[in-house]
């Protein structure tokens, strides 16, 4: 019984250590609907994150805040804090080495969408340097011209999707180097046309994940993981996925 006892209140200590350690961790997300963005009221919502809510509960874990910051601006906290996680976070080539990840949230079409008035179509990506091409700052879609060889001299930056978009629409920029679904989501969000766009080249497709800073324990990331892989196996993930990502 003595045995049993010491053991019992072995398992709460090391069950209390877990939660605490995933309580210290920092969620950032950018607007990135439909996997992360701002309601009405200005809370964090989307597929992510409500996905992360499942995280939280099947890891006996407390809600914790989630901020949203721009995508450049959380991107450079998750490469200088120790414990941050950032998400959706495209786990591209470049970037493997860089965090520990946990996935997958999804999957993301990276893109180079014109206006269709414009009718510019690319075959090769050494094309690329021909045109402006605005994309977010650090986004994976940035990164994806200039792993490509584009000139950074024809890259407009933006803190903000809906910023590329609009420098795209105002002509400041030829092309908009974006996701698939978000691009499109900022083009209605905007009040304009999605058929007045179209897809001029496709650059990637890359699977959407959290990522988190380097200094973050292994066994964290193991204990994230294995509760990320239940939620996925769920009947409310389906759910979550006929809300935010409905069949045509």
């Amino acid at each position: 019984m003595r045995i049993w006892l010491i053991c019992h209140l072995l398992l709460l200590s090391w069950a209390a250590t877990a939660q605490a350690d995933l309580g210290k961790l920092e969620y950032l997300t950018e607007e990135y609907p439909p996997y992360n963005y701002s309601d009405a009221q200005g809370q964090p919502t989307g597929l992510a994150v409500e996905l992360l809510q499942m995280v939280w509960k099947n890891s006996g874990v407390e809600p914790q805040p989630i901020r949203i910051l721009p995508w450049a601006r959380g991107y450079y906290l998750l490469t200088q804090k120790p414990n941050v996680v950032l998400f959706s976070t495209a786990r591209t080539q470049a970037r493997e080495d860089l965090f520990k990840w946990v996935c997958p949230i999804g999957y993301s079409e990276y893109i180079l969408l014109g206006r269709k008035a414009q009718n510019i179509t690319l075959s090769a990506v050494d094309q690329m340097s021909k045109y402006r091409i605005s994309a977010v700052r650090s986004d994976a879609a940035e990164q994806l011209l200039l792993n490509n060889g584009m000139d950074d001299n024809q890259i407009i930056s933006a803190n903000r999707l809906n910023q590329a978009v609009k420098m795209l629409v105002s002509g400041r920029a030829d092309l908009l180097a974006t996701g698939k679904l978000a691009g499109y989501d900022a083009i209605r969000e905007l009040k304009m046309k999605p058929e007045e766009f179209n897809v001029a080249m496709v650059l990637s497709a890359e699977q959407l994940c959290f990522a988190f800073s380097r200094q973050v324990d292994d066994g964290e990331i193991n204990r994230f993981q294995h509760a990320l892989t239940s939620a996925l196996a769920s009947q409310e993930f389906l759910k979550l996925q006929a809300k935010y990502l409905p069949v045509p």
